[in-house]
Parts: structure tokens; sequence; C-alpha cells
């Protein structure tokens, strides 16, 4: 671990924080925090960025700012210089103001307006010598655009007669009953089959387990510790793709410290993750009559009984 990152990572520890917890105050991703302290300075975003980062985290748990940023440059050789983007003269200096420009209306061409008077005046013209003419005249010029009127003719529908031919009613014939013409011909007695009566199967019979084997792998960085039926049989930390396997006869615990970091399976069932990330848990399986169960930290299985050898008749 880096300096700067178990400078970190104390703080934290001495405010009894979780990753969780700095992600929900801080609002950096919990890769961010874990990058920060784990010195995986390649994981963080370069320039700026990761620089807020670590003045946000550094403020939020009370560290020197001046002395993080020195450890920073000097762990992970980002030494640019903190310069302002609106500062002039800067390379990323950029001036918005608009540019001036004179808008002038043409000169060239002559009003619309004098084209409107022109066309109004023409048209008044030609009105005035069509009304004088179709007067004197007696010519309708209404007659050259309108077509004659055309007399119309109304046709009378021819009816339609329709006539219904009946449909004949459909007879239902009765199905004769066959009599018995003797006492030696009797009709036959119908025979009702037996009634089946399903027989029940037997329900399956939960089977016994003698032990439990505990499977786990690390998703992220994680300590831990695991007594197996009372002793200590491992304890330190796992990093990420370390897997691990033990056997218990009776009871099995697991101790983390941070539980999202572990991916669990009891008996070939998967668990998933053993609880949140950053968090501090205890889980604890044990035997109770041939069944595996999830108990409290701490609990034993109940005891088993010790079978009685009978005795041997003597000859």
């Amino acid at each position: 671990m880096s300096e700067l990152g178990r400078l970190l990572s104390e703080a934290r520890a001495a405010r009894d924080l979780s990753i969780a917890d700095v992600e929900e105050a801080t609002r950096i991703r919990q890769k961010y925090v874990e990058a920060l302290e784990n010195g995986a300075y390649d994981e963080l975003p370069q320039g700026a960025v990761a620089r807020g980062f670590l003045r946000l985290y550094a403020r939020y748990l009370g560290v020197d700012e001046a002395q993080a940023m020195q450890l920073y440059a000097k762990e992970s050789g980002d030494r640019e210089a903190e310069v302002s983007i609106a500062a002039p003269g800067s390379p990323r200096f950029v001036d918005y103001r608009p540019l001036e420009v004179e808008l002038t209306e043409p000169k060239s061409g002559s009003p619309w307006w004098r084209w409107i008077v022109a066309l109004v005046i023409v048209g008044g013209l030609v009105g005035v010598a069509w009304w004088l003419f179709g007067s004197r005249s007696g010519f309708n010029p209404v007659a050259l655009v309108a077509p004659p009127p055309t007399s119309t003719v109304t046709q009378t529908p021819t009816p339609w007669v329709v006539t219904a031919t009946p449909v004949p009613a459909i007879v239902q014939m009765e199905t004769p009953v066959p009599t018995t013409t003797s006492d030696l011909l009797q009709l036959p007695t119908p025979t009702v089959p037996p009634t089946i009566t399903p027989t029940p199967r037997p329900s399956a019979t939960p089977e016994v387990v003698a032990s439990i084997i505990l499977d786990t792998e690390a998703v992220q960085r994680a300590w831990i510790s695991v007594t197996v039926d009372g002793e200590l049989a491992e304890e330190g930390v796992l990093r990420v793709g370390d897997t691990r396997s033990w056997t218990a006869d009776e009871v099995i615990s697991l101790r983390t410290g941070n539980a999202g970091g572990l991916q669990l399976t009891v008996n070939g069932e998967d668990l998933g993750t053993m609880g949140g990330v950053g968090e501090v848990l205890v889980r604890t399986w044990i035997v109770d009559q041939g069944q595996v169960s999830e108990s409290a930290a701490g609990a034993t299985p109940t005891p088993r009984p010790t079978p009685t050898a009978s005795p041997t008749p003597s000859g």
C-alpha cells in the first residue's frame, strides 16, 4: 500500500466509515476511492479530475490537502500545473464576444411598390374597356366564361320485387327404441367400469448431510478469518481472483471486513455475495439433524446421539 493510500485508509478507519459511506457523502464512485487507497493511479482519470477527487476525499476525512496533493504528485507522477481555463493568455482561453458586422440594405433595383401600382392601373383600364364594349354591342362577356344551363332529367328508379321461397321445416326423426320380441332374446345390460383409485406416491425423504463444504471467491480485496469445528483454519487477506474451500463436520464460521468482496457457495448452492461492500460481517453454518442451516455467529450444533451397542446374548 502507498503512503497516500495508508494515510487515507487510516483516516477513514478512525472515523469508522465504509467505502459505501464515502461514496454516499462525496458522490465519488467506490472504485475511485479504492484506487486512491490502494495506490492504483492508473485506474483514475488523469489530470484535474483525479486531483479534484483527492481534494474532496481529503477534505471529507479531515486530512491535510496540501500533504495529500504532495504525496499524490510524488507517487503518481502527475505534476501538471493548476491553470484556470478562463485566465486570459491561457492556451485554453476562449473569447466568446460576438463579431461586429454592419448590415446595410442594397441600393440596386427599383422599389417593389411601383410594380403593384402599375398592375392596378392596367387592371382598371381593362375592366372599363370590357364594360363599355359589352353595354353598347349587347355582348355578354359572362357567357364566354360560364357554360349554358343544361336541363336535367330525373329518372324514376324501377322497383325491385323480391319473392321469398319458404324453406321446408326440418323434420326430426325419433330414434326407435328396440323392444324385446320374446323372453329368449333379452337386451344386453350395460356394464359399469370399475372406479380406479390412484395409489399415493411416497414423499421424497430429504438427503442426510454429514458435513459442510464452504467455497469462496474474492471479487474484491477482503480480510477473512475462518473457524472450522471450533479451530482457526485460516486468517489473512484475499486478493481479487483468490479462491478457498473448507470442510467441517459440525460448524463453520466466516468473518470478513468487506462482505461485498466475497462470493459464497455452501454444499454446491450459490449464495451470491456475502453482504455489502465495506461491511464487517460474520456468518455461521451448522449441521443439525442431518441438515445444513445458517445460524447466528458463535452457534453450536445440536449434539448427535451416541449409538449404543446391543448386548450379545451369551451361549
